[in-house]
């Protein structure tokens, strides 16, 4: 059973797979087409497969009810921004664009469900494949809905991949702990009493409020948590008014939170709610605060990553397999699921500097000569768990 010569075999079909998904893009929970193509290529590979949350697909191979079981997840959705690239499979779709790579993720998986497919006699464990919408969709991912369903609530370990422009291509990087950040967002919302601008001892206005909250926030903040934790409280929105000599009636200042310790993420909502109500009452202002938990901290169970540079070791040098790779502050759903998991990050940064761009960039682009490692790992973990057992 020669593995590589299998994946090398199914190359082009990944690669244009890829292509294919890149060109038409879809939003979260809107992901139909996508999910179509799926279905086309699991039903070709003769796997059993079911809709699950209205865009989403689970399949699987079930060699024995009494085995353990494995899923791999991929996520589907893109995001809504315009693609500036000069690519021939660019985006079809106005105003979304896989920039995030979700489009690697889902052939990667269709490739190594046809390989798992064409080896599965030789298998002794369940094998889930998980094609989940919407892990952009911060406040409500598809995670959240996927982690309930029958088929993976089954699952023994659970293992996805990232691609990652700015690791060069042909390196994989897995590491247990905490991996990537919690990623909640927020909105505060200020009532004043607007007026002639000139008059401001007959107004209450809702900017001087919301410069009170984001100052506390930043300044408080800092001082709250343990200087050696990562708690980042971001304002990226500050909006009221809109001319010169009128006190608007409102204001809403939006932003993120993140962490990559779970204790500190849970004190959060708490926090902030402390601030708004103090400069509430300072203010004479109604304020409102709408809190939103987006995913959790990804964090990498140790069993489940040292089984993935078990089979990493096997089909690669050592050299070639980051075990040291920075945490990210960026969230990831993937950590909703309840079951043991980890992710890996997958290098995919082209040759030269200039043509890396980052995740969500309108440039951002792989060397999709990577596809068939990605492929390889998650191959490579099956097999590799089956001497576990």
């Amino acid at each position: 059973m020669d593995i590589q010569n299998m994946i090398l075999d199914i190359e082009k079909e990944v690669i244009e797979l890829r292509r294919y998904f890149h060109m038409y893009p879809e939003k979260s929970w809107d992901e139909f087409n996508t999910q179509k193509k799926i279905i086309e290529c699991l039903e070709n590979y003769g796997i059993s497969y079911r809709k699950v949350k209205n865009t989403g697909v689970i399949g699987w191979i079930k060699i024995n009810e009494d085995y353990r079981t494995i899923g791999i997840r991929a996520d589907i959705d893109a995001l809504e921004m315009e693609e500036n690239t000069d690519l021939p499979f660019k985006s079809k779709n106005a105003g979304i664009m896989h920039s995030c790579g979700h489009d690697s993720h889902t052939a990667m998986l269709l490739g190594t469900c046809k390989i798992l497919a064409q080896i599965k006699d030789e298998l002794k464990v369940n094998i889930v494949f998980i094609f989940q919408p919407a892990e952009e969709f911060i406040s409500d991912s598809g995670a959240k809905y996927l982690k309930e369903e029958e088929e993976i609530l089954e699952c023994d370990n659970l293992i996805a991949i990232h691609i990652w422009p700015s690791i060069p291509a042909g390196y994989i990087a897995l590491r247990e702990g905490p991996v990537m950040a919690s990623a909640d967002t927020f909105d505060i919302s200020i009532q004043g009493k607007g007026g002639h601008g000139a008059i401001i001892h007959e107004n209450i206005n809702p900017i001087v409020a919301g410069n009170y909250i984001v100052n506390t926030l930043i300044n408080t903040m800092s001082l709250k948590y343990d200087s050696q934790e990562s708690a980042v409280i971001s304002i990226t929105a500050f909006q009221s008014g809109q001319t010169y000599n009128i006190t608007p009636e409102t204001a809403v200042i939006k932003g993120t939170t993140r962490s990559f310790n779970p204790k500190i993420s849970e004190k959060f909502e708490e926090d902030i709610k402390q601030i708004v109500e103090s400069i509430k009452s300072l203010t004479n202002t109604k304020i409102s605060l709408n809190y939103y938990q987006g995913p959790p901290v990804m964090i990498n169970d140790k069993e489940v990553v040292e089984i993935g540079i078990r089979g990493l070791s096997n089909v690669l040098e050592d050299k070639f397999i980051i075990k040291d790779f920075q945490r990210q502050m960026g969230g990831e759903d993937f950590a909703k699921y309840n079951c043991k998991k980890a992710i890996a990050f997958l290098g995919g940064g082209k040759e030269e500097m200039e043509d890396r761009h980052p995740l969500h960039s309108p440039e951002m682009d792989i060397d999709e000569r990577v596809l068939k490692l990605g492929v390889l790992y998650f191959v490579n973990y099956v097999l590799e768990y089956q001497k576990c057992l």
